[in-house]
């Protein structure tokens, strides 16, 4: 039994059970976003330890990426190809209301853990499975990481500057993205849970991640028959859409309407761009694009970024200054809502990372167990040291 943390009470998903299989980046991340919901997820580890322990840069026997996709989580070490590892398992899954796995298809079956078979000697479960491909079709036993799986959605194919090479988007967005999708499902199943008191499968990938983040793409070319083309920090649709050099600094401006393109023009003191024939509507724009960044840099240049976006914010246009990730530690709108919250763990080289993106009645969840250290089944960590004795 595991004691319940005071730090979860009152979020949605207190007294929920969680086994967490999954390893690396996307699984993982769907797992802590339900441990940040309130649940209590216990991470399944093989004895040769996750993956996602040795990604650089490393903090002891964890990762930056560890603690990020990890937290809110307790570790039992299994070996699931043992006979004692099997026992364990399914002793687990006797008293688990969500078993999330990253396994191929085959990988269930040699380890007795098919969906199918668990499901039939527990009906009110639910399993989560997150693979590279999908469960079926010709790609489902491929490996995939998530720069793989963007070459094959496109997504390589339309990031970058549009004279240079595809490259790989500066996040793991499929890996990121799949687990979203997969605690998203996770909470639908529980919903129709409550309603019927049967559990179901739960699936995901990262294919089908970047076939959805391509949706616009796919529709554009049936429309068009066009090709995609990359458009770097632009846009195909709008204009001007994308980044502009200032005196000091760059920003990034969205233009989604004539509207906002007359004030733009008017806010740099170039009213007369609104009527020069090029650039009435937006298809104009789009079309001679280029020749309006020139236009609009010319005028950028006499001021710094901040004064620019400062401007642009108090008469309605979408704008801000490009920074790196870094800057948000600073960054007064970031105190404001309280993105960014303590990690409880003094042993830690980490201090503070994002929490997740919800507020319920005003308040965010707070991670209430780091992520754990290999082997380690109980941590104290301040008041949350309780919590973690299984």
């Amino acid at each position: 039994m595991v004691v319940r943390s005071p730090g979860a009470m009152g979020l949605p998903l207190l007294g929920i059970r969680v086994l967490d299989a999954t390893s690396n980046i996307a699984g993982p991340f769907g797992g802590t976003i339900l441990g940040d919901l309130g649940a209590t997820v216990i991470k399944i580890e093989t004895p040769s330890g996750d993956p996602s322990r040795s990604m650089a840069p490393l903090d002891g026997d964890r990762s930056a990426y560890f603690h990020i996709v990890n937290r809110n989580k307790i570790v039992e070490e299994i070996d699931l190809k043992s006979e004692n590892g099997k026992v364990r398992i399914r002793e687990l899954l006797d008293t688990t209301d969500i078993f999330l796995t990253n396994f191929l298809p085959l990988r269930l079956q040699s380890l007795n853990l098919s969906p199918t078979e668990l499901m039939a000697q527990r009906p009110a479960l639910i399993i989560g499975n997150l693979s590279s491909y999908g469960s079926c079709g010709p790609s489902a036993s491929w490996p995939g990481y998530d720069a793989t799986v963007q070459a094959r959605t496109g997504i390589m194919h339309i990031t970058g500057e549009m004279d240079g090479s595809p490259v790989r988007t500066g996040i793991s967005v499929l890996d990121i993205g799949s687990g979203m999708w997969l605690a998203l499902g996770i909470l639908a199943a529980l919903v129709k849970r409550n309603r019927t008191g049967i559990g179901g499968l739960v699936e995901t990938s990262l294919y089908e991640t970047g076939v959805s983040w391509v949706s616009y793409h796919l529709a554009a070319n049936e429309l068009t028959h066009r090709p995609s083309v990359r458009s770097g920090s632009g846009h195909p649709t709008f204009s001007p859409y994308g980044t502009f050099a200032t005196m000091h600094g760059d920003i990034c401006i969205g233009v989604g309407n004539d509207n906002i393109f007359s004030k733009l023009a008017t806010v740099i003191n170039r009213s007369d761009l609104i009527s020069d024939p090029r650039f009435i509507k937006n298809i104009d724009r789009v079309t001679h694009a280029a020749e309006l960044k020139i236009e609009i840099e010319n005028s950028l240049a006499s001021q710094n970024s901040t004064y620019w976006t400062s401007l642009f914010a108090e008469v309605g246009v979408p704008a801000d200054v490009v920074v790196a990730p870094e800057s948000l530690f600073t960054d007064p709108q970031a105190a404001a809502v309280g993105i960014l919250i303590d990690y409880p763990d003094s042993t830690a080289g980490i201090t503070t990372i994002p929490g997740l993106p919800l507020r319920f009645d005003g308040k965010r969840p707070q991670i209430r167990i780091p992520a754990p250290h290999k082997k380690n089944k109980i941590k104290p960590v301040g008041d949350s040291g309780q919590q973690l004795l299984q």
